[in-house]
């Protein structure tokens, strides 16, 4: 192989790069790499020159005359594999986490202080002219350009094209890979020259030596077409070169970040930009990207950073593709990514869900969950059912979206896995015992993050069996040990379990999923009638208070065993020994129906400390061994049969 000029140069310099840039060279390969050498300097079978020797002399006699130009150190063998030993790794550093290389100086390059002609490369007589005319009356002391300028004066001249661009950064020696501002430079004079006719921009962007990763050219091209009205082909061969770029890996993070905000800005008919004239033009150019970085061989979906992620799904939400954004998600989602993508899509899904194709709506959100891991899949349900129950409770679509919400969550196919998620109990506040009124980052206390995460469970236990069938399932241990939690943190409260529970389901004002009776069968242990599940239901929907049904004997006679505690409390705070309550007790008895009768009875009956002191107020009989003189009344003998004579007398009379 014949070295030209440049060639020989360039393989004789001694590298800038850092070590580690470099092949690893073994004694062996070195070893065997001079036998080769010296194998084929060597004469055989004849001691006279012969024609056959003719083009090893000639190898010989040029090895010889570049080993005595340069006075520099040995030739470095990583030179073989490319210019400055760093082009064979060209295909293999990561493209968005590349680290920028350093900018070296033209002195790093040549390997003598002033160009001296190598001999056996030209004999003709005529000298090469340079490719930049210099001005000759410039006396010898003048400061010479700097490349910056040099290349500056070449592309002003406007008559070349990619090859003499190509030709020029040779001759200055410019390493387009670590100072990547030159090929800027040079494609910015292409854009200005020839701002109509692309052709000489996408011949450069497709040239890997000239269009070097980080110089911004690709995001200069689409920029372009933001600032001005171009051809329709234009920018589809511009963005065409975009994706092929996408496919060699040759955009980096923040290029990429802005040519996706920079698609929307495009002008074509009328001055229109893209976002507002045509949005489905918009959307098949953010699939042809999202297509070629699937088709890149080194890297894929799972290696794009966040902020390439974070900044497509926004653009997706904004123009309302909720399809595109979904496969985005589903595509580059693992334990370290953003977890609020997610809930952020089932939101918007939920908010424009329309009454045509509300079903068809509902099973996509339900299979987008699906394709979700488990825990990933838990964070989203959690934290879409904390913001609905946060909102104003005199929002009228507060309700409606909580419904439509609870049966995207009955589609849910992976309900198992789902249950079985540690997320349910990531409450660390909850187990360090902090005040129920306290509020984390969801802007709701603690107990009732607990109510919302038993809601959900209820509903996916629907998925897995009907609800009469009273077999295990798997979201049993989850809801026991939240219902465990719910009492731990309710402990310090004087109300009783199941009422305090109760009322933490008013104050969320949920549709209804039968908590009460849920609490009732797995925390409480205890079977339920007919008549008592009826009146649980009835409690949590009509969310009415344990004050306010007391009276109605059908309703308190249900639930009498469940909130005894509570009814005790509650009778045992009134005071009906003032005056003004033996009154209105007197009046009701007297002028009263049946109903305020039983109530004022049943309000008597069950006022313990009434009935404590009527029992210690009444004179017992004495026994026969006392042999006592006494008079004896058959007469009620129990506080209930007193109350109730009392009452009587005071009705009839």
């Amino acid at each position: 192989m014949s070295f030209g000029r440049h060639a020989c140069r360039h393989a004789l310099n001694p590298p800038s790069a850092p070590s580690l840039d470099h092949l690893w060279i073994s004694d062996d390969l070195l070893a065997t790499t001079f036998r080769r050498f010296a194998n084929g300097q060597r004469r055989h079978g004849s001691c006279v020159p012969g024609p056959l020797e003719a083009r090893r002399r000639l190898a010989k006699r040029r090895n010889t005359a570049l080993a005595g130009l340069g006075g520099g150190p040995v030739e470095d063998i990583a030179c073989l594999f490319g210019r400055n030993g760093r082009e064979h790794m060209k295909w293999t550093d990561h493209p968005w986490q590349r680290a920028p290389l350093d900018t070296q100086g033209l002195g790093s390059y040549a390997f003598g202080t002033s160009e001296i002609p190598l001999p056996l490369e030209n004999h003709n007589s005529e000298p090469v002219e340079p490719l930049i005319s210099h001005n000759r009356s410039s006396t010898f002391a003048s400061t010479p350009p700097t490349r910056t300028q040099a290349l500056q004066q070449f592309l002003e001249q406007g008559d070349w094209n990619i090859e003499d661009a190509r030709d020029i950064i040779r001759q200055l020696h410019i390493d387009l890979q670590r100072e990547p501002e030159f090929s800027r430079q040079i494609f910015d004079q292409i854009i200005q020259h020839s701002p109509v006719d692309l052709a000489q921009a996408v011949a450069f962007l497709e040239d890997p030596f000239l269009n070097t990763y980080g110089s911004g050219n690709y995001l200069a091209a689409v920029e372009l077409f933001a600032r001005s009205k171009k051809k329709r082909s234009s920018r589809i061969a511009i963005l065409n070169t975009v994706s092929r770029g996408l496919e060699l890996g040759l955009v980096p993070t923040s290029e990429l970040c802005s040519i996706i905000q920079t698609l929307p800005k495009i002008l074509i008919e009328r001055n229109k930009t893209l976002d507002a004239w045509d949005q489905k033009a918009l959307l098949k150019h953010h699939r042809a990207l999202w297509k070629a970085i699937g088709k890149c061989n080194i890297l894929g979906y799972h290696d794009l950073d966040k902020q390439v992620t974070s900044v497509w799904l926004q653009e997706l939400l904004r123009i309302g593709s909720f399809r595109f954004a979904e496969e985005v998600i589903i595509a580059t989602h693992d334990k370290s990514s953003d977890k609020s993508w997610p809930s952020t899509l089932v939101l918007k899904h939920l908010e424009y869900m329309d009454g045509i194709d509300e079903t068809a709506s509902l099973q996509r959100v339900g299979r987008f969950l699906d394709h979700l891991d488990a825990d990933t899949s838990a964070k989203c349900i959690i934290g879409v059912t904390e913001h609905l129950a946060s909102i104003a409770s005199d929002n009228e679509t507060r309700y409606e979206l909580l419904g439509r919400w609870r049966d995207c969550l009955l589609q849910i196919s992976a309900t198992s896995a789902i249950a079985k998620s540690q997320t349910w109990l990531d409450m660390p506040l909850a187990y360090m015992g902090i005040a129920i009124d306290h509020s984390t980052s969801s802007n709701l206390p603690i107990h009732s993050q607990i109510v919302l995460r038993l809601w959900v469970l209820r509903t996916l236990s629907r998925t897995l069996a009907p609800m009469y069938n009273q077999s295990s399932r798997v979201t049993d241990l989850p809801i026991c040990q939240l219902l465990n939690l719910y009492e731990m943190v309710m402990q310090k409260t004087d109300e009783s379990y199941l009422s305090s529970f109760m009322q933490g389901i008013h104050e969320l004002d949920l549709p209804y999923n039968s908590l009460l009776l849920l609490a009732v069968d797995l925390k409480l242990r205890k079977l339920t009638s007919k008549a008592t599940r009826q009146t649980l239901q009835r409690l949590e929907i009509a969310q009415t208070s344990l004050s306010d049904i007391w009276t109605d004997p059908s309703v308190y006679r249900g639930i009498r065993g469940l909130f005894h505690e509570t009814f005790e409390q509650m009778f045992r705070k009134m005071d009906i020994t003032s005056p003004e309550s033996v009154a209105e007790c007197l009046h009701l008895a007297r002028v009263g129906d049946s109903k305020d009768v039983w109530s004022l009875l049943r309000l008597l009956n069950n006022h313990t400390p009434l009935k404590l002191c009527l029992h210690k107020a009444w004179v017992p009989i004495p026994h026969p061994d006392e042999k006592a003189l006494v008079r004896y009344h058959p007469g009620p003998r129990t506080a209930k049969a007193l109350i109730r004579m009392q009452l009587w007398n005071s009705f009839i009379s």
